[in-house]
């Protein structure tokens, strides 16, 4: 017997991501997961007002009582109405780290869809996941092949210092803050101008690895986990 999860993502970098890194590593485990972007017809990114994700989490829920639902929005992106937002605001950078703000989050979310399911029934099937800050934090986890994929026709190791040096500031990638100046994409936009989302950004994660990115990444490593821990038992 095969798990099921089907993720509601951001835009198509999230898309692609799940569908060419965590499909595989989860299918071998026995869970296979699939990803949408919300809206019809699909959008091009952007993550939408809560009660319009909170309409689409529901429908996905009760279509299919057999299968999981999770997320994958960027924090960076969310707008003022979603749960726990407040709370986090309440939080000051040096009392609670990335995972714990995004925490905070997730659980408002969880509580919302709980009182929308108006039953326990969804409880264990609905995980969800608030990237800190953004997708491209994930990539600070290796600089030195994120340097390598943006280098093209530069340096690699001028690229690979550049991007150390931003990793290097904080204790995790995960900690790279969501100023809009200096936001993941932004830093990495300001080392190569001809960076693309969806494109490079896919190729630089399918070369770091999820083993590199659940190590440098606590909050979206206890995310892996969870979503393993589907995986149906062989005893």
């Amino acid at each position: 017997m095969t798990a099921r999860i089907i993720a509601l993502v951001e835009g198509p970098t999230e898309e692609k991501f799940v569908r060419r890194l965590l499909a595989p590593e989860l299918g071998a485990r026995g869970v296979e997961i699939t990803a949408t972007t919300y809206g019809r017809p699909r959008k091009q990114g952007g993550v939408p007002s809560w009660g319009s994700a909170q309409r689409e989490l529901l429908r996905l829920l009760k279509q299919d009582r057999d299968r999981c639902v999770t997320t994958m929005f960027d924090y960076y992106g969310l707008p003022n109405d979603w749960p726990g937002r407040e709370d986090v605001a309440e939080e000051s950078p040096e009392s609670a780290s990335a995972g714990d703000r995004a925490d905070t989050v997730e659980r408002a979310m969880l509580r919302r869809i709980m009182d929308g399911l108006g039953d326990d029934g969804g409880r264990n099937r609905f995980i969800p996941y608030i990237q800190m800050h953004e997708f491209e934090a994930l990539l600070f986890s290796q600089p030195n092949i994120l340097g390598e994929v943006l280098s093209l026709d530069a340096d690699p190791s001028r690229m690979a210092r550049a991007v150390r040096q931003v990793r290097d500031g904080f204790a995790t990638p995960e900690e790279i803050d969501d100023h809009p100046t200096s936001a993941p994409s932004k830093r990495i936009l300001s080392i190569a101008r001809q960076y693309q989302k969806v494109g490079d950004g896919n190729v630089a994660a399918g070369r770091i690895g999820l083993a590199t990115m659940r190590r440098e990444c606590p909050h979206f490593g206890r995310w892996l986990g969870r979503l393993e821990a589907l995986a149906p038992s062989t005893t």
